[in-house]
């Protein structure tokens, strides 16, 4: 195994800099097709690392219409892929495979990832083979629809695209980039913005910006929210983009890492007055350890600290494995005093934001809830906390979060939504 370079980095608040300190590199080689060259995406994801402070190296093996299997053959794409150590090699099959009945797909698909995948470990041992998941057809894939009932829509097909890139991941110790699962968001969510070009297939410049923030994330497990990097897109749409990439991506890190090496210092917490529960959520075997911002520090998975007073503490999460070392350091806020009032969700809680996604949680005076949890749209738990009397204050990505609070017997007493700016 070759121990190639310990990468550190720091995840600081929302903010988009050149700051060198934030500074991290990574060598990516795409291997895809015309899904992936569309717009001059890896160019795209470069532009959007610079503009973060980052560097991306990158070189990219695309023909229009390749499949894993013509890959898998085609001098170019593996001369490339012994060109050099690569970080991460990105895998995008032809768009409509992966969506065929799961019996072809195991003979179409899956033999020739099998085999790419071979290839880059015969280049280096700690390369970590990235799926790019991919997105359904606009109104579904009609020149299969009578041939496969379930692709004559565009939900059927991007279920069984989802469906094929994770057992991908799963056979080959793989982790997928889920640009796939934040366009079905922004289906569902924000239809006004069109992520598709002309021919309902390819994506337009909106698409593959959010393929970029969502690749960006994957690749450098940071917030692509507040970016400067626009790609000529109104700063509206460019903000909704990145906010939904940014909460599919580094929100459930969990579910699209878990079957790779490749490790993220990301976390989530729970929070009972000045005592803080974290967890971390990377799904990698690896060393761990942890600064409190105080004095205290931790070398547990998931450690429990208390402070001695309310404050913003900077927390250093530290993750390491044989081939790589990841560091992030996010702000935590414990209660403190003040807040804008956004309005009294009912007399339970009242919820209040400080902007740069710093939101309070106040409970009333009386309320026998015991239990704050919230979750992410996608349904993911991203924070829980103990109730009492006092403020609770935590930062989040921007954008729309769901919460349920619950007595002592765990049962379900108000649900309600928020949305942190």
């Amino acid at each position: 195994m070759t121990i190639r370079f310990k990468a550190t980095f720091l995840a600081i608040a929302m903010f988009c800099t050149a700051n060198a300190l934030l500074a991290t590199t990574r060598k990516v080689l795409f291997i895809g097709n015309s899904y992936t060259y569309t717009n001059a995406m890896p160019t795209m994801l470069s532009n959007f690392a610079t503009a973060k402070g980052d560097t991306l190296v990158f070189d990219e093996s695309d023909p229009g219409g390749y499949t894993f299997e013509q890959h898998s053959t085609y001098a170019p794409t593996i001369t490339k892929i012994f060109a050099q150590q690569w970080d991460l090699v990105t895998l995008q099959e032809q768009s409509q495979r992966p969506s065929f009945p799961p019996t072809q797909v195991e003979v179409e698909v899956y033999p020739f990832a099998r085999k790419l995948d071979s290839m880059i470990h015969a280049n280096d041992t700690c390369t970590q083979t990235m799926f790019m998941m991919t997105w359904g057809r606009q109104a579904g894939d009609w020149t299969n629809c009578g041939f496969y009932p379930v692709v004559c829509t565009y939900n059927g097909m991007q279920g069984r695209l989802r469906t094929s890139y994770m057992e991908m991941a799963q056979n080959n110790r793989g982790i997928v980039a889920p640009v796939g699962a934040a366009w079905k968001v922004m289906m569902d969510s924000f239809p006004s913005i069109n992520l598709y070009s002309p021919d309902s297939s390819h994506p337009s410049i909106y698409g593959s910006y959010l393929q970029t923030c969502v690749l960006y994330g994957s690749v450098y497990h940071k917030k692509s929210y507040g970016c400067t990097y626009l790609a000529g897109i109104p700063l509206a749409q460019a903000q909704t983009l990145q906010r939904i990439a940014d909460k599919v991506t580094l929100d459930s890190m969990t579910t699209w890492q878990q079957y790779g090496h490749y490790p993220a210092a990301t976390s989530s917490r729970g929070i009972a007055g000045t005592t803080v529960s974290f967890t971390s959520r990377t799904p990698v075997g690896a060393a761990h350890s942890w600064s409190f911002g105080d004095t205290g520090t931790d070398t547990a998975t998931n450690p429990t600290h208390t402070y001695t007073s309310s404050g913003n503490y900077a927390v250093r999460h530290t993750v390491t494995t044989d081939c790589f070392t990841e560091t992030q350091i996010d702000t935590l806020y414990l209660g403190t005093t003040g807040y804008g009032q956004i309005g009294s969700v009912t007399a339970i809680i009242k919820i209040g934001q400080e902007g740069n996604g710093i939101i309070n949680f106040i409970p009333q005076n009386g309320a026998s809830y015991t239990t704050l949890e919230v979750y992410d749209i996608m349904g993911v738990s991203v924070r829980k906390y103990t109730l009492g009397n006092t403020l609770i204050k935590d930062q989040f990505v921007p954008g729309a979060y769901f919460f349920r609070a619950t007595n002592a017997n765990g049962n379900t007493s108000l649900m309600g939504r928020f949305v942190a700016y």
